[in-house]
């Protein structure tokens, strides 16, 4: 049965290019653009500006239909046995990526650009490493043991944040922590980050923590400036999350992380909670269960897609576009049906965000609904949308805070 190939569909293609990745023809080999890229991949819009970041030099990615060319200065993806092909543009590393701060740590050491968003992780070190305990999939950057993990200080993750923002590469920033003891999930460790990024700058802050022991963190993570969070799930069947992440199972429990999910979307804004779940490292109708329980809490369900690393081949096969566009379909539709805000999660290039699954069940942006995302991404969009974060955040802190002193009376 011949493979089946999307190049006419820039939905669907975007899915099929995260799976299986792209090769690239000889007179793209060495080329500095794509030196280097295995595990990283590069990032291409595609048609409809579609923002994709592409596996290419991995393993897996030598048995992809999919071939990168260039022609001058544009670049076309083509299936040679298809004889079709679609004109793209491969999107060059950002201009920070080559700076460094006063104390000569590489910004790209810092912080890495998924499209929209920036992820900065202050201490890129996660603790169940050092117990053999860590997720078996874990592509975080956290693999590593060290008895003196790198620490970059507020004023380097400022500094970065301010080359990040100067550029205009994006203007979410998101705060990661790999597990560490303690029963706030690593928000005590990212609060003076927190607080700086939100007296320095006029910038949304994400943070991607675990779930903390009691919901009072929740309520801190919002109070102290944060403006979305994300724990991830990963997997929604209990027998999977247990083996794939045993660590996270024996230390925080699956029931912790919904009841964390559950509180949080009660507390923060609309959209603006979220929690992975990994394509294809359960079955497609797992992964269709767990979307359902996400969006039923007010929870937006983000879906990697797992790509396979030398000795952590996990992902279940067979698994091809076919089988999972019809995921993200009931992603966008759960999403929609729920009425969850598809504004905050958007324009990433590794994941298919709900409103791109738009797209593939025949809908369009369009009327309202295409201002509103056409408007988001402009400078005053952002400005707007931190204005409005930080009146509602006031707001929802000086009820609490009434709360709290009317019960001691």
């Amino acid at each position: 049965m011949a493979d089946k190939i999307y190049i006419d569909n820039p939905g669907a293609l975007k899915i099929d290019l995260m799976l299986r990745g792209i090769r690239l023809d000889n007179a793209l080999e060495g080329h500095p653009l794509f030196m280097g890229r295995a595990g990283r991949g590069v990032d291409i819009i595609l048609p409809k500006e579609r923002l994709v970041n592409v596996p290419c030099g991995d393993e897996f990615t030598k048995a992809s239909p999919y071939l990168l060319h260039s022609s001058g200065k544009h670049y076309v993806i083509a299936a040679p046995k298809d004889g079709r092909g679609v004109p793209v543009k491969v999107v060059p590393p950002p201009k920070f990526y080559s700076e460094a701060t006063t104390s000569g740590k590489a910004f790209s050491d810092i912080a890495t650009l998924h499209g929209s968003y920036a992820v900065i992780t202050p201490k890129p070190v996660c603790e169940l490493f050092n117990k053999n305990a860590e997720c078996r999939y874990c592509a975080g950057g956290f693999d590593k043991v060290e008895a003196n993990p790198v620490i970059y200080t507020v004023d380097e993750v400022l500094e970065t944040a301010e080359a990040i923002l100067k550029e205009g590469a994006s203007d979410i920033i998101y705060l990661s922590i790999g597990y560490s003891d303690c029963d706030d999930g690593g928000i005590e460790f990212l609060a003076p980050y927190i607080k700086a990024l939100k007296k320095h700058f006029r910038c949304l802050v994400a943070v991607e923590a675990l779930p903390p022991k009691s919901n009072k963190w929740i309520d801190e993570t919002y109070g102290m400036g944060a403006d979305s969070v994300l724990y991830n799930l990963e997997l929604f069947d209990k027998e999977l999350f247990e083996a794939i992440c045993p660590g996270l199972a024996k230390t925080i429990g699956r029931d912790r992380y919904i009841e964390a999910l559950k509180y949080a979307a009660t507390i923060f804004p609309n959209g603006t909670v979220a929690s992975h779940l990994i394509v294809g490292l359960e079955p497609p109708g797992s992964t269709r269960q767990g979307i359902d329980m996400l969006t039923s809490m007010g929870v937006v369900p983000i879906l990697p897609i797992y790509r396979p690393r030398p000795g952590r081949a996990l992902r279940i096969e067979p698994l091809t576009a076919e089988i999972i566009i019809p995921v993200y379909r009931h992603l966008y539709k759960a999403v929609k049906e729920n009425e969850i805000n598809m504004l905050w999660v958007r324009d990433i290039s590794v994941v298919t965000t709900p409103s791109e699954g738009r797209a593939l069940v025949g809908e369009e942006s369009k009327g309202l609904t295409s201002l509103y995302e056409q408007f988001y991404k402009t400078k005053l969009g952002a400005k707007t949308a931190w204005g409005l974060s930080t009146l509602r955040r006031k707001l929802r802190v000086r009820d609490t805070k009434g709360l709290v002193d009317s019960s001691k009376k």
